[in-house]
């Protein structure tokens, strides 16, 4: 026979050459064919990307089967088909060879090792050796001597044998993030098993031997790349618990509802985009989780779920839910949050048992009035809707608890809300309202009341009625005054009114004992009543953006006081009391018309930052070195022409601002230190 000269093979054609290319795959083929290396990359490379595609996702097109192979090997997108074959097979080589350390380099490490067949092998015998890895006593059978140094194919196939002699009778498999890419056949041997964790590995598919774990209750297969389920899930008929959080499933095969002792589904972030109407069949569901999926509808069937619990459908795409939703007589949670809802069925009203509903974010215009009838209902979530009104029967609800209504059109509130006796916390902000029942103070149990960007301009007396009221917000409102009844708020921690149209404040505000935090920032405010030195409890008082001109002596009576903010006034001094705040950690008076400071700002002997910028001070009391625990002094922007050698006393110092002062004389250990 003559030899095939370079100049022969050169002038093969690709049908007769890309068979050649594939199973002689060495380097040496670069000096005989010049173009092996464009057909390697664009003839059989191609191909072998996508079977490998068609390895884990048998079903999928192209595109799903690419997407899912990046994913189970990190790939970046951008790379060329070679480059993703090439990176692949490097991470199996590497994996094969930690596993079975003589594993053959010919194989792990040159190009003939690049075909579908040894990278089904591969990806056979290293997800054996995990999972055997993982099987009582597997780890230390696999370091004998005479098995460690067997290629990775031979250990592979002793493990059906190993299993059948060792651990046929296990009841729990713990498997959870040990890099499976695929499940041996081998798993249906574990016919004893009852609990069995999958989580967090990168499984597109299950093997049909699952189906003979007919013991199994409770499988778990969170955070994997699962793109369906095979119908053999159907014969798990002792199953208890199935967990499908974070996979890629599309589908619900019908053999689900086989499950008839299924108490607890969940298929959070997966890709359904319906559900079998076989879901009726799981007599025994107590928790139905379909959060996060693109489900458009629910089959009528879901309402033949008896002992129906929990249903979780937040963030889908339902645009209405069927009449059947009213017949789940035990359903205590429904999440219907983030779907496209406009309205809710009368059939609402019937879910006797249900105790909270989250409807946060759909586009509902108005409630039916059949929402009354939820006598056991404790939380209700509304918010980020388009409700315009509330039907009077909401105050049927008399076990609510807590009622978000943020983000809507609400102008009003019916005066049946005062019937709402349990009713802890309500919150109304970002809506219209102009004006509060006088109701509202028939809340006895309220402890947060949430009111801020509306179109308040007074509130009703009857809000002194709140005896139990621990946090009260009205920030962004048209309020002008407060009325004296506030000061019965006996329980009152937080006190919440910046930015509406205050000029002043009741002497009343000296009564609420409790009060903790009182921000009344952009307001008009040009005094303060001497009674907010009454305030006993106060730790943080807000007073930014006003027009005070001076400050009660009664101020100093804030012993508990630790956050003071009184920047952009109009304030020429500060009263000596000030120096009584023993507590005071903040002071911010930047923005007024200080000329000077009282010697008794040194007594601030916690005050860790002091913000006197843009005032108009000539000069500084040398008791300033006695702030200890100093951390910031801004000065800018005043007309002092030295500083008191004191400063250089503040150890902790360690931010002295002093820009556009006219200084003169600074102490040498001063610049030298903050590096003037």
């Amino acid at each position: 026979m003559h030899p095939i000269s370079p100049a022969s093979i050169e002038s093969l054609p690709n049908e007769l050459l890309l068979p050649i290319l594939e199973a002689c795959v060495v380097p040496s083929l670069f000096s005989v064919c010049k173009r092996w290396h464009h057909l390697l990359a664009s003839e059989v490379m191609l191909p072998l990307y996508k079977q490998i595609g068609k390895v884990h996702v048998p079903q999928g097109n192209v595109k799903e089967q690419a997407l899912i192979v990046d994913r189970i090997y990190k790939l970046e997108e951008k790379l060329s088909e070679t480059a993703k074959v090439n990176a692949i097979f490097r991470q199996i080589f590497t994996l094969a060879k930690s596993l079975s350390t003589l594993e053959s380099k010919e194989k792990t490490e040159g190009k003939r090792g690049l075909t579908l067949a040894n990278y089904s092998s591969y990806l056979l015998n290293i997800n054996r050796l995990l999972l055997w890895k993982k099987l009582p006593g597997g780890e230390e059978y696999l370091s004998r001597e005479e098995i460690k140094h067997l290629p990775l194919e031979k250990k592979g196939e002793l493990l059906r044998d190993w299993i059948e002699e060792n651990c046929k009778n296990i009841t729990t498999l713990d498997l959870w993030e040990v890099g499976l890419t695929y499940l041996p056949s081998e798993i249906g041997q574990l016919s004893k098993l009852q609990w069995l964790y999958l989580n967090q590995n990168q499984l597109t598919n299950l093997p049909e031997e699952i189906g003979l774990l007919s013991q199994l209750q409770r499988l778990e297969l969170n955070q994997n790349q699962l793109t369906n389920l095979p119908e053999e899930i159907g014969l798990l008929s002792q199953l208890q618990r199935l967990e499908l959080n974070q996979n890629q499933l599309t589908n619900l095969p019908e053999e689900i509802g086989l499950l008839s002792q299924l108490q607890r589904l969940e298929l959070n972030q997966n890709q359904l985009t319906a559900l079998p109407a076989e879901i009726r069949q799981l007599s025994n569901l107590l928790q139905l989780r379909l959060g996060q999926n693109q489900l458009t509808a629910l089959p009528a069937e879901i309402g033949q779920l008896p002992q129906l619990q929990e249903l979780y459908l937040n963030q889908n795409q339902l645009t209405s839910l069927s009449e059947e939703i009213g017949q789940l007589p035990e359903l205590q949670w429904l999440y219907l949050n983030q779907n496209q809802l406009t309205s809710l069925p009368a059939e609402i009203g019937l879910l006797s048992q249900l105790q909270t509903l989250d409807l946060d974010q759909n586009q509902l215009t108005s409630l039916p009035a059949e929402i009354g009838q939820l006598s056991k209902l404790q939380w209700l979530y509304l918010n980020q809707n388009q409700l315009t009104n509330l039907p009077e029967e909401i105050g049927l609800l008399s076990q609510l608890q807590r009622l978000e209504l943020n983000q809507n059109q609400l102008t009003a509130l019916p005066a049946k809300i005062g019937q709402l006796s349990r009713l802890q916390g309500l919150y109304l902000n970002q809506n219209r309202l102009t004006a509060l029942p006088a109701e509202i103070g028939r809340l006895s149990k309220l402890q947060w009341l949430y009111l801020n960007q509306n179109q308040l301009t007074a509130l009703p007396t009857e809000i002194g009625q709140l005896s139990t009221l621990a946090c009260l917000e009205l920030n962004q409102n048209q309020l002008t005054s407060l009325p004296a009844k506030i000061g019965q708020l006996s329980e009152l921690q937080t006190l919440k009114l910046n930015q509406n149209q205050l000029t002043s404040l009741p002497a009343e505000i000296g009564q609420l004992s409790q009060l903790e935090a009182l921000y009344l920032n952009q307001n008009q405010l040009t005094s303060l009543p001497t009674e907010i030195g009454r305030l006993s409890r106060l730790k943080g008082l807000y007073l930014n953006q006003n027009q005070l001109t001076s400050l009660p002596a009664e101020i100093g009576q804030l012993s508990k006081l630790q956050w003071l903010y009184l920047n952009q006034n109009q304030l020429t001094a500060l009263p000596a009391e000030i120096g009584q705040l023993s507590k005071l950690q903040w002071l911010y008076l930047n923005q007024n018309q200080l000329t000077s400071l009282p010697a008794e700002i040194g007594r601030l002997s916690n005050l860790l930052q002091l913000h006197l910028d843009q005032n108009q001070l000539t000069a500084l009391p040398a008791e300033i070195g006695l702030l200890f625990q100093l951390q910031r002094l801004n000065l800018r922007q005043n007309q002092l022409t030295s500083l008191p050698a004191e400063i250089g006393r503040l150890s902790w110092l360690t931010k002295l601002e002093l820009a556009e002062n006219p200084l003169k004389d600074i102490a040498e250990k001063i610049r030298q230190r903050f590096q003037l």
